[in-house]
């Protein structure tokens, strides 16, 4: 058997053995992911979409989420919407987990002046109120939903390096490490491999997905007041959202405000499964 259904194998049985809302969760996850990789395959014209003669029509098999007031397609923006949080959000977070991880794991594994330095210049960073800081440079740069995503990153680098940074700590005096220690390895490699991969794996995808989410949530909220995220007549789930102000019918933002919902409840969820599950493991 090769080593590919092995693992598939693997993670079907982990997936059944997991509780119900993580199963739930993930099969949202999934579901997310799948749209965004597929959507940049999907031609989509904003302006050709605009259909006066079919405004506001209710869900049906011709328009199964309905059409919003400008006789759009509600369900294939909705569809290409995470488009504009997905690959952003994809980027802060692996950055984030990547730089945060990596100055976490030197803080704690070093010590000394260097860690101290470090963790005061993190500490610096992580003063900044992330919503008022974004909504600060969104007014000073052009707004684009990269920006954001490359604020949110740097906001988020201090709070995994903090927690990474404990846990190398606790780990700093397990006897493995002080083997490996007294057997010559090199530092980067311990960090790197042996306590970065082998031992925070799975804190810092948790930090990844909730950097992620967070992209979601400050897209949405910047696009709602709509001078900051996604401009229109490009479609995001925050400035569908902001079709409430004008909209006559519900499903026009109602639908991506369920959405919204239920994909951070879902990431969040999943996050914490992935790590609750190490832990099990561990034990």
């Amino acid at each position: 058997m090769s080593k590919i259904k092995v693992s598939k194998i693997k993670v079907i049985k982990i997936w059944r053995a997991s509780s119900l809302s993580f199963q739930l969760s993930s099969l949202v996850v999934f579901a997310v992911f799948l749209c965004g990789l597929v959507n940049p395959l999907i031609s989509y014209d904003p302006v050709l979409d605009v259909d006066l003669s079919r405004r506001d029509l209710a869900p049906s098999l011709s328009f199964v989420m309905g059409t919003d007031g400008q006789g759009r397609s509600v369900g294939l923006r909705l569809l290409k919407g995470v488009e504009a949080f997905f690959f952003p959000g994809l980027i802060a977070g692996f950055f984030a987990a990547l730089i945060g991880g990596g100055l976490g794991a030197i803080c704690g594994y070093l010590g000394g002046w260097v860690g101290r330095s470090i963790a005061a210049i993190l500490e610096l960073i992580d003063t900044l109120p992330r919503m008022v800081f974004l909504v600060l440079i969104c007014t000073i740069y052009p707004p684009s939903i990269l920006l954001i995503a490359m604020i949110s990153c740097l906001l988020f680098i201090p709070s995994i390096a903090t927690v990474v940074r404990r846990k190398v700590e606790s780990l700093g005096a397990e006897d493995y490490i002080l083997a490996h220690v007294a057997h010559g390895f090199h530092p980067l490699k311990i960090i790197s491999y042996h306590i970065l991969w082998l031992q925070c794996r799975a804190l810092l995808t948790r930090q990844l997905i909730f950097v992620f989410s967070y992209v979601l949530f400050i897209e949405t909220a910047l696009s709602y007041l709509g001078d900051y995220g996604v401009q229109e007549p490009y479609p995001s789930w925050g400035n569908m959202v902001a079709q409430s102000r004008i909209s006559v019918a519900a499903w026009p933002w109602a639908i991506p405000a369920v959405a919204i919902i239920v994909t951070i409840a879902a990431l969040l969820a999943f996050g914490d499964g992935i790590a609750r599950r190490d832990e099990e493991v561990k034990r």
